[in-house]
């Protein structure tokens, strides 16, 4: 009885290291939990079926950790890509043609925190999630992809991979010098890009007018944008290095250096000059000549 009337007092009457004890179970219960990250991988597609399948168990598979969500935005696809997509249990949107037509189209059905935007013929890291989610930790940060290898019938393009890995840097440094200083880099969507879902909305998405050159656009326009914690300061877009992004070169390699590299400065300084996007659709057409836009 000495004892259970000692154990009542201790509860009534707690002592000063019990009340501590007790204010801290206290706040730690009332404390509200962070709810995880959710990420949604967005992969845009047309006539795709013949390789779509492995991308998606890829992604579903070897993720660590894996993402919340995949949608597949098919672009009018004459093939059985949207049955293929249906296949694999991801989610299936329909969108006008066009890459930045239906990557918005996504992006306005996702319901992740953070956006990835991957093509159908490119494979991400394992690490994906991880490595995004230790970029967007840094507030500056409104931007990210990764660094490319292109490869072709199982080998390496190490010209092209090297080219699109530095032309992330050299390209704002040569046009947009200043920009470059406070953080622009220049990334494509073979780079497998990646942005907060607010931020994304808050610029408006991508360009749906342009046919081509529709990243580098959206790396401007978060860039000048700047993070929503930093009032009048540029943001930082990213190159992630430290691991690669796998993706295909078969239109690279068919078209060879020359042609390739001639393609793309070409519609690289039309964009940056002013062209319409009536000129960069006029333009598209008349040097892209495969289906997979």
């Amino acid at each position: 009885m000495v004892a259970r009337d000692a154990a009542r007092r201790a509860e009534l009457f707690p002592t000063g290291q019990q009340q501590q004890q007790q204010q801290r179970q206290q706040q730690s219960s009332a404390a509200p939990r962070v709810r995880p990250l959710r990420y949604s991988i967005i992969v845009p597609v047309l006539n795709e079926e013949e390789g779509l399948g492995d991308t998606l168990h890829y992604l579903q598979r070897s993720l660590d950790p894996p993402a919340h969500e995949i949608i597949v935005v098919d672009g009018g696809s004459t093939d059985a890509t949207p049955a293929v997509a249906a296949r694999c249990g991801v989610r299936v949107v329909r969108a006008g043609r066009g890459r930045a037509r239906q990557m918005n189209a996504g992006a306005a059905m996702a319901s992740g925190d953070v956006l990835v935007f991957a093509h159908a013929d490119t494979r991400p890291p394992p690490s994906l999630l991880t490595v995004v989610a230790a970029a967007l930790a840094r507030p500056a940060v409104v931007l990210g992809g990764f660094r490319p290898v292109i490869e072709y019938e199982g080998r390496p393009l190490r010209f092209f991979s090297a080219n699109n890995t530095l032309k992330t840097y050299y390209g704002p440094a040569l046009v947009r010098p200043l920009s470059f200083l406070r953080g622009l880099r220049c990334l494509f969507g073979d780079q497998t890009l990646f942005c907060r879902a607010t931020d994304f909305k808050r610029v408006g998405g991508y360009d749906s007018r342009l046919p081509i050159m529709e990243d580098a656009d959206l790396c401007i326009r978060l860039h000048m944008a700047g993070p929503t914690t930093r009032p009048g300061r540029r943001g930082q877009v990213v190159q992630i290095t430290s691991v690669p992004n796998h993706t295909s070169g078969r239109r690279l390699a068919s078209w060879g250096r020359v042609h390739a590299t001639a393609i793309h400065v070409v519609i690289g300084l039309s964009w940056y000059v002013g062209a319409s996007p009536q000129q960069l659709v006029w333009l598209y057409h008349r040097l892209y000549t495969d289906f997979h836009r």
